[in-house]
């Protein structure tokens, strides 16, 4: 009985390390909280982010246009195995799709799913004092396609 107990005992420690492992690697992203947009001809485009917290960061991104929401996303950055992240998006509240990293540095991240034709690339790059540039990258209808999304820090709601 006393065996079986350490041993618990060990892998609730072990456990609560690599959580704790896991929740200062997210920290990386911190340079993606708060909130960003950018302004159309016919409305704005918004993406909102939670400070890292435990292994994951939430976000929420949404398009307007002539006062109504034409389209919205709920996003996750969080721990995957192997030291790396995964980015998982979930377009107008259906299934997700998850990204893997490709590559990052201090204040750019890529984020791949060569399966998913459009994007199957996404990539974030932050620039000082409030910028936050965001790209998405595929195929659409056989032809390659990407977006941009300019963003610059705002005033959260």
């Amino acid at each position: 009985m006393l065996k079986k107990l350490a041993c618990a005992l060990a892998l609730s420690v072990a456990a609560t390390t690599a959580g704790a492992d896991d929740a200062a690697r997210v920290n990386r992203f911190a340079w993606m909280s708060g909130c960003w947009g950018f302004d159309t001809e016919t409305g704005s485009y918004e993406e909102n982010w939670t400070a890292p917290t435990g292994n994951s960061m939430l976000g929420v991104s949404r398009r307007i246009e002539n006062g109504f929401t034409r389209e919205f996303e709920f996003l996750r950055i969080v721990t995957s195995g192997g030291g790396g992240f995964d980015y998982i998006a979930m377009p107008k509240g259906e299934s997700e799709t998850r990204f893997n990293t490709a590559s990052m540095t201090n204040h750019s991240v890529v984020f791949d799913n060569p399966s998913n034709e459009f994007p199957s690339r996404i990539v974030y790059e932050f620039t000082a004092p409030d910028q936050l540039n965001a790209r998405i990258e595929g195929t659409s209808n056989g032809q390659p396609m990407a977006l941009r999304f300019p963003m610059r820090r705002r005033t959260c709601p």
